[in-house]
């Protein structure tokens, strides 16, 4: 894969518990209320799963890279990059889809870095200059315009890239994300042939607070040539979605539908 060359800045990321000019009051439950909610995630997913592949590059993160024996040279996976939340590198929550991903065709990448503190503009870099350009020379995988699924301030850095450089990848998944980016919001968002080719999935708790963010974005952004599709989760609040049947039979159809070429 040629080197994509891509520099995001350090623009700041929200917090998994915070939503966007909330009182301090309420940012503090919310934090509270996500904790609870990802540990009970956590506590009723399975074990991950071991990876076909890790690596450590000198100029890039960790990685752990889940590959069927299906996927080969002449018929490889495409690639899922997994941007955890702030608190956990999320690998309990996104690692038991690894098999089914890779039954439909797709090889799924994630960092081990424990009780991480968010992203940053450096940490995006190390993945898309350092770490992708590796993964990208391992056989089977195809790794031109890449899937980015985040979940709360990994779906903010995913908008981040995308805002920054959309022809560098697919797709975007977005969990507990918020339409809110360094250069747009839920009614400016970035916009341009470019941007206009990437699909934007987007799941949200009913009670999130960036539940009414994405009505207005859905709207908005579509009207400005984005192809977004929004989930509401009934009952749901600021928590990991992808654990439930119904939203993952959407993610698996979303990527099914997406064009096989780059």
């Amino acid at each position: 894969m040629a080197d994509p060359a891509l520099h995001v800045r350090a623009a700041p990321v929200p917090h998994p518990g915070e939503q966007p000019q909330r009182p301090a009051a309420l940012r503090c439950l919310a934090s509270s209320l996500f904790a609870l909610a990802l540990a009970t995630a956590c506590a009723t997913l399975p074990a991950a799963v071991a990876p076909t592949w890790t690596g450590a590059p000198a100029n890039g993160l960790p990685y752990r890279l889940f590959l069927s024996g299906a996927a080969t040279p002449e018929h490889p996976h495409r690639l899922i990059i997994w941007l955890h939340p702030t608190g956990t590198d999320g690998l309990t929550l996104v690692e038991p889809l690894a098999e089914a991903f890779n039954a439909r065709g797709w090889a799924l990448l994630t960092f081990p870095r424990g009780a991480v503190q968010g992203w940053s503009g450096a940490d995006a870099n190390r993945v898309m200059l350092g770490t992708l350009p590796e993964v990208a020379r391992v056989p089977g995988v195809d790794a031109e315009r890449p899937v980015l699924l985040g979940f709360s301030a990994g779906a903010q850095m995913a908008l981040e890239l995308w805002a920054a450089r959309p022809e560098a990848f697919r797709a975007l998944v977005l969990v507990a994300g918020a339409p809110r980016l360094s250069r747009g919001d839920e009614l400016h968002p970035p916009h341009g042939p470019a941007h206009a080719r990437v699909p934007l999935l987007s799941f949200i708790g009913e009670t999130d607070g960036s539940a009414p963010l994405w009505r207005t974005a859905l709207e908005a952004w579509r009207a400005a040539g984005l192809r977004l599709d929004s989930r509401e989760v009934p009952g749901q609040g600021h928590t990991w979605l992808l654990s439930q049947p119904d939203e993952q039979r959407a993610l698996f159809q979303f990527l099914a539908e997406l064009s096989p070429t780059p």
